[in-house]
């Protein structure tokens, strides 16, 4: 809470200096200025609102921090509009104080000191995502929040390995405090995110992306490792700065469309800082309004599912292996997630004629998952087996109860809004914990 309390301070200085300097006050009377006002037309006295503010969540207190100077230099080079376009960037980085800085036509600028803070920590995320969204300089038609940092699927993201005087060798934001953070930032300020992008691994997950429902329009993540390059910053950035006045949901299909085009091209037609997974990369765009659809449909077929049914143990299993979107590559310790449409398709074949109950719930989720899915790319190496949108699915009881660092965040126990709402766990606890179902 001492950290919360100081970045909320500093917001509140920020945002205070901030109105009184774009506004024009200096040291007239209430009386007068209140006087001025009526004599100026409504419309001169607005703040000038730009097409674009995105908001950038630079979580580089761990490994990635090395990074930073060239992300920050890349950014501003290839936003070249800056009267249509703002950048409001949180940093907190490995060795530095924190900083939120803007770059308008201004130039860039440190807007404020936060000392160490906890990146991990959602106070962190929701004080920097209101200042954002509030200060009358960064004032949008449309706004973009993207989460820079590394990412382990349905256990978290934002990783901070820089905590002073804390037993916790690295801290996770959790994907429940994540969207808590999101909401009540929207709820106190009136204002709605068009664009969450995620630039982090494994996140392209039903998990995620159901407990972002109707936060934002659009969530675009990746179904797996992302590579070190991140989301194609130069494309969007430039692309956004020639035509801000794009659409959303176009700009959203764009982010994957350069990407595909970053991580197809021949090796040295890009400056990338790590090669080696050029050939492995996926994003997707989702449609957050119908996800809870989704949700549904997985509800629907656990109820066809539970209790269960030792025949369907192997058909499932062996389904669920052949749509691991990370069998192909490392999977950078980011856990198992089964492609939704791949792995249900899978199984209603098999089970069409033996149970069509199964069958007809599962040719559902797959329609709801790929209504959702407005666009997807993945590289040729996976042989078209991620479509988009994934769910965890333990090969093992030791996988669901996974300790990934002390902190017990098991998968029925971290809050999160899909396993309350679909009984997916009870599914998973089933089928895919136990091998004696199988009869080996």
């Amino acid at each position: 809470m001492v950290e919360f309390t100081r970045i909320a301070a500093a917001m509140a200085v920020i945002v205070s200096l901030s109105i009184m300097g774009f506004a024009g006050v200096v040291s007239q009377s209430q009386d007068t200025a209140r006087a001025n006002e009526e004599d100026v037309p409504a419309s001169a006295t607005d703040p000038v609102q730009r097409q674009w503010t995105i908001a950038m969540y630079w979580a580089s207190d761990n490994d990635l921090d090395g990074m930073t100077e060239t992300f920050i230099q890349m950014w501003r080079e290839h936003t070249t509009n800056t009267d249509d376009i703002a950048l409001c960037v949180f940093i907190d980085r490995l060795d530095a104080p924190a900083n939120i800085s803007t770059y308008t036509e201004e130039g860039w600028v440190e807007r404020a000191a936060l000392g160490e803070v906890n990146s991990s920590s959602p106070n962190i995320l929701q004080s920097f995502l209101e200042y954002a969204l509030t200060e009358p300089m960064l004032s949008a038609e449309n706004y973009m929040l993207i989460m820079q940092d590394h990412g382990l699927g349905y256990l978290g993201l934002c990783a901070d390995e820089g905590l002073p005087d804390s037993d916790i060798e690295k801290a996770w934001m959790s994907i429940d405090g994540f969207g808590g953070a999101v909401r009540e930032v929207l709820d106190s300020t009136g204002e709605d995110l068009d664009i969450i992008t995620l630039d982090a691994c494994t996140l392209a997950v039903v998990e995620v992306a159901y407990e972002l429902r109707n936060t934002a329009s659009y969530l675009v993540a990746s179904e797996l490792g992302v590579p070190f390059d991140g989301i194609n910053y130069r494309a969007l950035l430039s692309g956004l700065s020639e035509f801000p006045e794009i659409e959303p949901v176009d700009l959203a299909c764009k982010m994957v469309a350069d990407y595909a085009e970053w991580y197809s091209a021949p090796l040295g037609t890009y400056p990338t800082l790590y090669p080696y997974l050029q050939d492995f990369a996926t994003l997707s765009v989702i449609d957050l309004a119908l996800i809870s659809e989704v949700g549904d449909a997985f509800a629907a077929l656990s109820s066809e599912l539970l209790p269960k049914d030792t025949s369907l143990g192997k058909i499932m299993k062996d389904a669920s292996i052949d749509a691991w979107v990370t069998i192909w590559c490392n999977n950078m310790g980011c856990g198992f997630y089964s492609d939704i449409q791949t792995m249900f398709t899978i199984i209603a074949d098999e089970v069409r004629h033996s149970h069509p109950s199964v069958a007809a719930a599962c040719d559902n989720l797959v329609l709801t998952a790929k209504g959702a899915i407005v666009d997807s790319w993945a590289s040729w190496r996976f042989r078209d087996v991620p479509t988009g949108l994934s769910v965890f699915v333990c090969p093992s009881i030791g996988m669901f109860d996974v300790n990934w660092d002390s902190l017990g965040r098991v998968y029925d126990s971290i809050g999160l809004d899909f396993v309350e709402d679909s009984s997916w766990d009870e599914v998973l606890g089933s089928y895919f914990c136990t091998v004696k179902q199988y009869g080996l």
